[in-house]
C-alpha cells in the first residue's frame, strides 16, 4: 500500500510544480486527499453499460469542487465600475481560499487520525498552498494593475482642472485690467461734446451709439467687482478639488504598490514552497528505500556449508595423506639432509 502512495504523491506532486507558473486553472478539481486510493475502474455489466457512479459524499463534493469561480461571472469585470470591480476581485478571491482552507483542513483531519500518514499529507498541503500563493499573486496583480489604471484617470481630471484654473486667472487678470471709470468719462464727455452741434440725423446716431456704449460701461462697471470676485471664488474651488485629487492619486499609487508588493511577497512565498515541495519529494524517496531496506536486513541468514562438506574435510582419509607426506618428508631428510630439496619433492609427490 505504501509503494501505491509514495507514486501516487510523487505524480500530484509533479504536476503541481509544472503548475506552479502556469495561470490557475478554471475548473480543475483539487487533489483527493492523502491516504484515500483512487476508486477502482467500474465493469460493465452484462448489458455492455457502464453501472452508475455512487453519489460522492459531502467531503468528496468539496473536494472535487472547482477552486475558480471567475468563470460564473454574469458581467464582464472590465463593463463593471472601479469600486464594484475592486469588490468583486476580492470576494472572489476569498471564496476561492476559503475552499482551499476546508481541503487543508480535510487533509489534516486524515492525517491526525492516522499518524503514519502525516508524511503524506504534507507534501499535499503545501500543494495546496502553492496554489494559494499563486492565486493570491494572480489576484494582487490585477488589483495593483486596477489602482494604477484608476491614478490615470484621476491625473487627466487634474490636467483639466488645472486647465480650467489657468482660464479663470486669465480672466480675473483681464478684469483687473479693465478701467471702466475712465472709460466712461471720456464716453461722456463726447456724448456733451456732440450734444451742442448743430441737429442732424448723423449726430442723432453718433449719439445714440455713445448712449449704448455709454450704458455698457456703466453695467460693466457694476458687474465688474462681481465677476472678479466670481472668478476668484471658482479658482479657489477649482484649485480645493485640484487638492483632493492629488490626494486620490497618491491614495490610488499607494494601493497600487502595495498589491504589487503583495503579488511579489506570493511569488517568493511559491519559490520557498516549491523548495519545500521538493525537500518532501526527496524525503519520501529516501523513507522509502530506508523502508525496504530495513525489510530487506531485518532477517538475514547467512549461507554456511553442508554437515556433509563439513564431515568430507574432516574425515580421516585426508589426515592420513598428510600424515604419510610427512613421513615421506622426515625420510628424505634423514637420508640427504637438504631441507629444500626434500621439500621441494614432498610438495610435487601430491601431483604425482
Amino acid at each position: 500500500m505504501r509503494p501505491v502512495l509514495i507514486l501516487t504523491l510523487l505524480a500530484w506532486a509533479l504536476v503541481s510544480v509544472a503548475l506552479a507558473q502556469a495561470p490557475l486553472p478554471g475548473n480543475v478539481p483539487p487533489p483527493p486527499p492523502a491516504g484515500v486510493a483512487p476508486p477502482p475502474p467500474s465493469a460493465p455489466d452484462g448489458t455492455g453499460s457502464q453501472p452508475e457512479a455512487a453519489p460522492l459524499s459531502a467531503s468528496e463534493a468539496l473536494a472535487t469542487a472547482p477552486a475558480d469561480t471567475q468563470g460564473a461571472r454574469e458581467t464582464p469585470l472590465d463593463t463593471e465600475t472601479f469600486d464594484v470591480r475592486v469588490h468583486r476581485r476580492l470576494e472572489e478571491y476569498n471564496q476561492r481560499r476559503e475552499q482551499r482552507e476546508l481541503e487543508m483542513a480535510s487533509y489534516a483531519d486524515a492525517s491526525g487520525s492516522d499518524p503514519g500518514l502525516e508524511r503524506f499529507a504534507d507534501p499535499r498541503k503545501v500543494q495546496v498552498e502553492l496554489k494559494d500563493e499563486l492565486d493570491r499573486e494572480q489576484t494582487s496583480e490585477q488589483l495593483a494593475s486596477d489602482y494604477a489604471e484608476q491614478a490615470r484617470e484621476v491625473l487627466s481630471k487634474e490636467q483639466a482642472v488645472q486647465d480650467f484654473i489657468a482660464k479663470r486667472s486669465k480672466t480675473l487678470e483681464d478684469l483687473s485690467k479693465q478701467n471702466g471709470s475712465v472709460n466712461r468719462q471720456d464716453l461722456e464727455v463726447a456724448l456733451a461734446n456732440l450734444a451742442r452741434l448743430p441737429d442732424s440725423p448723423g449726430i442723432q446716431a453718433q449719439m445714440r451709439e455713445i448712449d449704448r456704449r455709454l450704458s455698457e460701461a456703466e453695467r460693466l462697471e457694476t458687474d465688474l467687482p462681481a465677476r472678479r470676485t466670481r472668478a476668484q471664488q471658482e479658482i479657489a474651488g477649482a484649485a480645493d478639488e485640484l487638492a483632493k485629487l492629488k490626494e486620490l492619486e497618491k491614495s490610488y499609487e499607494k494601493e497600487s504598490k502595495g498589491f504589487a508588493a503583495d503579488a511579489l511577497s506570493a511569488q517568493n512565498n511559491r519559490l520557498g514552497l516549491a523548495d519545500r515541495l521538493e525537500y518532501y519529494l526527496v524525503r519520501a524517496q529516501a523513507e522509502d528505500v530506508l523502508e525496504q531496506g530495513r525489510k530487506a536486513t531485518q532477517s538475514v541468514q547467512h549461507l554456511s556449508a553442508s554437515p556433509a562438506v563439513e564431515k568430507t574435510l574432516n574425515s580421516s582419509g585426508s589426515g592420513a595423506k598428510q600424515d604419510s607426506d610427512l613421513e615421506q618428508l622426515r625420510g628424505c631428510l634423514q637420508q640427504s639432509g637438504d631441507v629444500k630439496a626434500c621439500h621441494e619433492k614432498a610438495r610435487q609427490a601430491p601431483k604425482e
